[in-house]
């Protein structure tokens, strides 16, 4: 029997550890988000994946460490997923409206996720001096990036602050979220995305220049 070529071998091993390191962050997504980080136990995160103990700690230094690597492992896959979604829209305005609706019923659809980031990890010490805070700023930078677009194409604002404006966004759309989570989930997100979208749209828009009819 032959066996197979190294890097073939290698190419195998590494996917084999990469779906084994996905499967631990689900679970700890389903379990943390379920029952909040101190009641949660990395035992009942390694039953979840069907994986012993031990196992987790050779991917994750502790519970906390796990923890904080959600929001790294997650982000690399919404950035390219919201951008994608964005395809073939034109205007700040019409994209900042997508973004609204996208990570609402992104959220609504894993609450767990949301619970991760907007519950526990904002309550964490240890959450802006670590690589998660970065994350969530990458995330956050798609907003950043359509509000320069709306100043250049001249459908937003020139003279308003780009981060304040960004910061404002993004606020307001973590408070909808947060209400919700804490509210059991008992209504949907989505139902509040065009008039949040358009209150906010309302605020940064550039305003048109009224022009009255002249009487001869």
């Amino acid at each position: 029997m032959k066996k197979k070529p190294k890097f073939i071998q290698n190419n195998v091993n590494e996917n084999q550890e990469s779906e084994k390191k996905k499967k631990i962050l689900t679970s700890a997504i389903k379990i943390i988000g379920d029952k909040g980080y101190q009641n949660a136990t990395i035992a009942e995160i390694a039953k979840d994946a069907g994986i012993g103990d031990a196992t987790i700690y050779e991917y994750f230094k502790s519970k906390e460490d796990l923890l904080l690597a959600i929001p790294v492992e997650i982000t690399k896959e919404l950035i390219p997923l919201i951008n994608d979604h964005m395809m073939g829209i034109k205007g700040a305005l019409n994209k900042l409206r997508k973004f609204i609706w996208w990570w609402l019923n992104y959220v609504e659809k894993n609450p767990g996720y949301g619970s991760i980031v907007l519950l526990e990890l904002k309550t964490s010490k240890t959450y802006v001096f670590n690589e998660a805070y970065q994350a969530a700023r990458n995330f956050y930078k798609i907003v950043l990036d359509i509000i320069k677009e709306g100043q250049e194409e001249g459908s937003i604002k020139k003279e308003i602050n780009i981060f304040l404006a960004r910061s404002i966004c993004v606020g307001a759309i973590e408070h909808i979220i947060i209400r919700w989570l804490l509210k059991d989930r008992k209504y949907s997100l989505t139902q509040y995305a065009d008039e949040l979208a358009d209150l906010l749209i309302n605020s940064l828009k550039k305003n048109e220049p009224n022009i009255s009819n002249k009487h001869l």
